[in-house]
């Protein structure tokens, strides 16, 4: 297990290939992070900034390069701050920026989630106007040309848990707070036109994958980490899930039990296999073949750490 810190506060986010992208703030200002790793060591790092504060939050491996995704000239608050653009870019090889894009939808967005397209990509986040909470997807070309953007909501929160191909069609996953807090998919025609609205489940998914040809989500129930897999859901004390990663023969789930950062095993079933403590005072946040990435406290700054699973 390695400890990286490049400011104040640095933290993974999503990964790619051997691409991890988050942020890392030093003192001033957030800026986008995006390190290759080899197995625990970051090999290369490039950092990506401007006006205000700059957070990188998704990325996506295309055949020549990567789309990332985040949010840009902000000003970061505890609350999650105003002012924010969503954020998409295409990187070459090199981790070179051939085009960005920054978009306004409701006046406060981000985006969370890419899933490629043979000609682009569809994007999708989170989008607030000063009354509530929504979600948005859209879709862009390969050259950055931005097809179609759709806002749904505001609800009186909501969270994006990810976008997931089924049936080689594109879902979007949400939480949405509407009395209780539910979860529910959003369904697409490739011209943006709405298909189908479905409730899933109740609760919080910071996360959503596909396995085995349906959804599973992960986040928490109350404050137990919850994993749900249609027929069935696990959960442990005093904790959430924010990374799933489906493999051959189950599921590695990401995330935080008692403080601790967690990886647990699940078969295509839902049963546990074993769980594994990695590091204390802290969480996963990603997870990649072989390696868990996350975060912790440690002298007064919130560092990352890249561990073997």
């Amino acid at each position: 297990m390695k400890t990286y810190s490049f400011g104040v506060e640095t933290v993974p986010v999503a990964m790619a290939g051997d691409l991890v992208i988050g942020s890392v703030h030093d003192e001033r200002n957030y800026r986008i992070t995006l390190a290759r790793i080899n197995e625990e060591e970051i090999i290369e790092t490039h950092f990506l900034a401007g006006e205000n504060d700059w957070e990188g939050h998704s990325v996506a491996k295309l055949a020549d390069g990567y789309i990332i995704g985040g949010a840009v000239e902000g000003k970061a608050t505890p609350e999650g701050g105003s002012g924010w653009k969503a954020y998409v870019a295409r990187l070459d090889g090199n981790l070179e920026v051939l085009w960005e894009r920054k978009l306004e939808i409701l006046g406060n967005e981000a985006v969370y989630a890419i899933l490629p397209t043979r000609d682009g990509a569809f994007i999708a986040g989170e989008a607030s106007d000063g009354k509530g909470r929504g979600l948005f997807i859209g879709r862009i070309t390969g050259d950055g040309e931005v097809l179609w953007l759709k806002a749904l909501g505001p609800w009186d929160d909501a969270v994006i848990s990810g976008l997931v191909e089924l049936d080689g069609r594109p879902l979007l996953v949400g939480s949405l707070k509407e009395e209780k807090w539910k979860v529910k998919t959003f369904e697409f025609n490739e011209n943006g036109e709405p298909m189908r609205e479905s409730e899933l489940t109740e609760g919080i998914a910071l996360t959503a994958a596909e396995m085995g040809g349906k959804i599973i989500l992960g986040g928490y129930k109350e404050s137990d980490l919850w994993v749900w897999g249609g027929d069935w859901e696990v959960t442990l004390p005093n904790g959430a899930a924010t990374s799933l990663l489906p493999t051959g023969d189950g599921l590695l789930v990401g995330g935080e039990v008692e403080g601790k950062a967690t990886v647990i095993k699940l078969d295509s079933n839902g049963e546990p296999l074993w769980k594994r403590e990695l590091w204390e005072r802290g969480w996963v946040e990603v997870l990649g073949e072989g390696v868990a990435l996350g975060v912790k406290e440690e002298d007064g700054k919130t560092v990352m750490v890249v561990g073997r699973t």
